[in-house]
C-alpha cells in the first residue's frame, strides 16, 4: 500500500510538520503489517523550509530516503513513474503539482484520494467528514477528511508508544526551584503584557525557553534584562522528536498552530494555544470551539481564568486583561496541573489520526 502525500509549505512549519508525521508514523507502524510505502512530496518553494525539519534533506532537491519516507520535490514528479500512489493525499487542500493530476485523469484504477483538512473542533465537522465529490475531469471521487475532538472526526496525531513515553509521576511539577515557561508563538502575540503577566507570578525564578525566530524576535525587543526574576533563552530549531521532549519538561507552554497543539495536549502539561490567525477572526469561532470542549470538565474557577487567558492572548478581548486573568489561573495552578494530566488521558483513549485514516482507506479498497 504505497501513500503519496502533498504537501505546501507557507509562511511556517505546520503543515510540513503535520504532514511529516503522518508520514513516519504511517511507515513505523503500518509498514510491516500492510507494507506502507510512503513518497513525501513538498513544494519546490517550501524546500529549504523543509529541510529544516528533514535534515538528511540536500540543499538542491532530489528523491531522499528518510526514516523510511522517500521525500521529493513536487518538481520531480512526473507521468513516467508513479506519483499517485494507491493512496493519494493533498495535504491541507494544496492543489496537486501537474504531473500529479494528469496521472490521476489517466488512471484506470483511481486510488483513493483524500483532502486531509485543518484540524477543528467546531460542531459542524462530523457533518463534513468524509463526505465525498465527484471530479470529473479525472474521473476520481475526493473524499474530506477532517482531524477533529469528535467521535465521528478524524481525530488527533499520536503515535502508539507516545503515551508510554510519559511516567505518571511526571504530572508534578519538575523544577521545584524554578519555573519553567516554554513559549513558541507568532509574531503578533501580545508579549509585552505576557511577559509582564509571567514576571510577577512568584518569588520562584522563572525561565522561558523561546522557539522559533518570530518568538525570539519578539520578545528581544521587550528588554527582558529589565525583570530580574526572570532569564530568557532563546532555544535553537531542533528535531520534532527533541521540540516534544521540551514540551514534556517545562512547567506550562505556550503553543502555536496544528502541530504544536497536539504535542502540548500529548505532553499532559498545562498549555495555552495561539491559534492561526484567518481573515475576518473566522479563528475566534476555532478557538472557541476549542475551548467550549478540552475546558469543558474543568472545575468552574479554572475554566473561566484558563478561557480568560486565552481570549486575551488570542487577541478575542484585549491584551491589557492579560496578567489579571493569568493570576487568577496561577491561584488554580494545581488544579491546572491536574486536569491537563486528565485530558490527556481521556483524548488518548480515541482511536489517532493515523488509526482511523488507515481504517478508512482499507474499507474503500483493501
Amino acid at each position: 500500500m504505497r501513500f503519496d502525500i502533498y504537501c505546501t509549505v507557507i509562511d511556517n512549519y505546520g503543515d510540513i510538520g503535520v504532514c511529516w508525521r503522518l508520514a513516519r508514523q504511517l511507515v513505523a507502524e503500518y509498514g510491516s503489517e500492510y507494507g506502507c510505502e510512503v513518497h513525501l512530496w513538498v513544494n519546490d518553494d517550501g524546500w529549504q523550509a523543509a529541510r529544516q525539519l528533514i535534515g538528511e534533506l540536500p540543499q538542491v532537491p532530489a528523491p531522499t530516503h528518510a526514516e523510511g519516507v522517500t521525500v521529493s520535490a513536487w518538481s520531480l514528479a512526473h507521468d513516467a513513474e508513479d506519483c499517485t500512489g494507491d493512496v493519494l493525499i493533498e495535504g491541507f487542500g494544496c492543489t496537486l503539482p501537474g504531473a500529479a493530476l494528469a496521472q490521476l485523469a489517466a488512471r484506470t484504477h483511481k486510488p483513493v484520494w483524500i483532502n486531509l483538512e485543518y484540524f477543528s473542533a467546531e460542531d459542524w465537522v462530523p457533518n463534513f467528514h468524509l463526505q465525498s465529490g465527484f471530479d470529473w475531469e479525472r474521473g476520481a471521487t475526493r473524499w474530506f477528511f477532517f482531524p477533529g475532538v469528535h467521535a465521528h472526526s478524524g481525530g488527533i496525531l499520536r503515535e502508539r508508544e507516545l503515551i508510554a513515553q510519559r511516567d505518571p509521576a511526571q504530572t508534578q511539577t519538575p523544577n521545584s526551584n524554578q519555573f519553567w515557561v516554554l513559549c513558541f508563538a507568532y509574531a503578533h502575540a501580545p508579549y509585552a503584557e505576557w511577559l509582564d503577566a509571567l514576571a510577577i507570578k512568584q518569588d520562584t525564578p522563572i525561565v522561558i525557553d523561546l522557539c522559533g525566530q518570530q518568538t525570539q524576535l519578539a520578545v528581544a525587543q521587550l528588554n527582558p534584562a529589565a525583570y530580574p526574576n526572570v532569564t530568557v533563552r532563546n532555544v535553537p530549531f531542533v528535531s520534532q522528536p527533541k521540540f516534544d521532549a521540551l514540551l514534556r519538561q517545562a512547567d506550562v507552554l505556550w503553543v502555536r498552530g496544528e502541530d504544536s497543539l497536539a504535542r502540548a495536549l500529548w505532553s499532559g502539561r498545562p498549555f495555552v494555544w495561539h491559534i492561526y490567525p484567518q481573515a475576518e477572526n473566522a479563528h475566534h469561532a476555532k478557538l472557541l470551539a476549542w475551548l467550549a470542549h478540552y475546558a469543558q470538565p474543568f472545575p468552574a474557577l479554572l475554566r473561566e481564568a484558563l478561557v480568560d487567558v486565552y481570549l486575551a492572548w488570542n487577541g478575542v478581548t484585549n491584551a491589557a486583561l492579560l496578567g489579571e486573568a493569568w493570576r487568577r489561573l496561577m491561584r488554580q495552578w494545581d488544579d491546572w496541573q491536574q486536569y491537563s494530566w486528565l485530558r490527556r488521558n481521556q483524548f488518548a483513549q480515541a482511536p489517532d489520526l493515523a488509526q482511523r485514516l488507515m481504517a478508512f482507506v482499507k474499507a474503500q479498497s483493501f
